[in-house]
């Protein structure tokens, strides 16, 4: 049982939860099984990763939204006056 490697593991899955490492996560195959004691930990860790999903989703959405609507505003014309003269 490689109980140190497989908490190595959750800790990197916990601290990406917070702050995404930037490296690809890539299944190490000589860790084995998961420790039965840590079954629980590995649960709630899954079950967070899936509500940062559904919330990077919505704010996916949300953007695409934005820009979506950001795209109806009419660019500037090139053939109105840059300025107007007051004095004169």
């Amino acid at each position: 049982m490689n109980t140190d490697a497989w908490t190595a593991q959750l800790d990197r899955f916990e601290r990406d939860l917070e702050c995404p490492d930037a490296s690809p996560w890539h299944p190490d195959p000589t860790l084995g099984p998961l420790p039965a004691h840590l079954l629980e930990r590995a649960r709630s860790i899954a079950a967070r990763q899936l509500e940062r999903t559904a919330q990077l989703r919505g704010e996916l959405a949300s953007t695409r939204a934005q820009l979506d609507a950001a795209r109806l505003i009419p660019g500037r014309r090139t053939d109105d006056a840059a300025y107007v003269e007051r004095d004169g």
